[in-house]
């Protein structure tokens, strides 16, 4: 009887603990208790919210799973374990626990709002809406669904409606962290920096620490040209972080962007001194290489970086042009490709990987890369005049003038694509002449 009156009084203090935010002192506790009386679904409900505020989504799942061994239709059990199995990328497991709530409690909203979560990671997002409105038939508004159908929706480039999402996620909850960064990106793809720049600030105002958030802030100062207040900006993330390798890596390029050459090779080697593997920082090394003219020395740092970059797109696109600037046309073009299975809506990396194929004489392949590129930006002549630059040096002459004509449909008064047709014309007469003065040769 003692035994049973000591675990209430431990989960009691495991409570309060964690009222305090005292986790670990909770944690034991909550495991004393259990220890007892491990019988009790609600303790391991206790323990697992417990362990998800340290961060121990893998114990965490254990403790969910265990509580629901003794009581199997708990909802909310059952959504903590599925919210962490998204957290640890099991995302299918994640759907299915979240659907074992419909079968006992259908009218139970957060179970659609988690599959909202989890079918966007999985990026199924025909099913993600299913999800969306099928929870907005159990509750009107929800900030959680409208900030995960948001990312769905710019997934897949469709800016002004995830916009228009995030700024319901806001009207629900303004102090929701992550929105205002969420939103700043989708408005520099849209080319509005100024509007990127008050969201940048705002999420910062919610979350004045965040160094992630102030090395975005300061690139887009960078992009803008306010290069004083990116400086800045880089410099407050080094001393909220000066472990943080990636703060050094964005304080490097700046250094490089004012011209300091010396200054931007020590915070790339501190950056590399914290991480010899830290994105970016190899990159960042190569193009240093490559401003002072030691080709061999940037080469074999943009290698490096080309077997440690993460499948990041921004760093991708940089990577590839700085190995076409080296002279690493068949490497640039594995880069680049890499890049379009991330982002297959982008003309500027179809347009780059074409480039980068013609270069390494590869013209099918930069060809197919080039048409693609024209279809996501019809428009776009310098895609029209690397066609026609290709056809030529393959001696397609009929072919290359058809792209010259058509580059100076979309903008006549392109000088360089009128110079363009011009030697092909000439060439297509010399080439002919040639075969007729060789056919009468024999």
């Amino acid at each position: 009887m003692n035994d049973w009156y000591d675990a209430e009084q431990r989960v009691e203090r495991a409570q309060e603990l964690f009222a305090q935010q005292r986790w670990q002192e909770a944690l034991e506790e909550l495991r004393a208790a259990i220890a007892i009386n491990p019988h009790n679904p609600a303790w391991h409900f206790n323990l697992g919210l417990t362990l998800d505020q340290m961060g121990r989504f893998q114990e965490a799942v254990a403790a969910y799973r265990r509580g629901l061994e003794l009581e199997p239709q708990d909802p909310e059990a059952l959504c903590r374990l599925a919210a962490d199995l998204v957290r640890l990328g099991e995302y299918q497991q994640a759907v299915e626990t979240y659907r074992q709530v419909e079968k006992f409690q259908p009218a139970f909203e957060p179970a659609y709002c988690g599959q909202v979560m989890a079918y966007t990671e999985l990026a199924d997002h025909e099913r993600a809406e299913e999800a969306f409105y099928l929870a907005r038939q159990f509750k009107e508004e929800c900030p959680e669904c409208y900030f995960h159908m948001g990312r769905s929706l710019a997934m897949r480039q469709l800016y002004d409606k995830a916009l228009y999402c995030w700024q319901r996620t806001l009207d629900l909850d303004e102090s929701r962290p992550g929105v205002h960064v969420l939103m700043a990106r989708a408005l520099r793809r849209k080319g509005d920096a100024e509007s990127a720049r008050r969201h940048y600030i705002d999420e910062l105002r919610l979350d004045a620490g965040n160094v992630a958030v102030l090395l975005e802030l300061g690139e887009l100062l960078l992009e803008m040209g306010r290069t004083e207040e990116a400086g800045e900006k880089f410099r407050q993330a080094i001393e909220l972080a000066p472990q943080a390798p990636a703060a050094h890596v964005s304080y490097g390029s700046w250094l490089l962007a004012c011209g300091r050459t010396e200054q931007a090779r020590a915070a790339v080697e501190q950056a590399l001194a914290l991480d010899r593997r830290c994105p970016g920082a190899r990159l960042l090394l190569g193009r240093i290489f490559l401003i002072e003219g030691d080709r061999t020395r940037a080469r074999r740092s943009l290698r490096a970086e080309l077997r440690n970059v993460p499948d990041h797109p921004r760093l991708l696109m940089e990577l590839g042009l700085l190995l076409m600037d080296s002279g690493q046309d068949f490497a640039a073009a594995g880069c680049l490709q890499r890049l379009v299975r991330l982002e297959p809506s982008s003309a500027a990396a179809w347009h780059n990987l074409a480039v980068a194929c013609f270069q390494a004489g590869r013209y099918g392949s930069g060809m197919r890369a080039a048409r693609r590129a024209l279809r996501l930006s019809p428009r776009q002549v310098e895609t029209a005049y690397n066609i026609a630059l290709a056809y030529e040096k393959q001696r397609r002459f009929r072919r290359a003038l058809a792209w010259t004509r058509r580059g100076l449909r979309i903008d006549p008064g392109d000088a360089a694509l009128a110079r363009l047709g011009a030697r092909i014309r000439m060439l297509r007469v010399l080439h002919a002449l040639g075969r007729m003065l060789g056919l009468r040769g024999r």
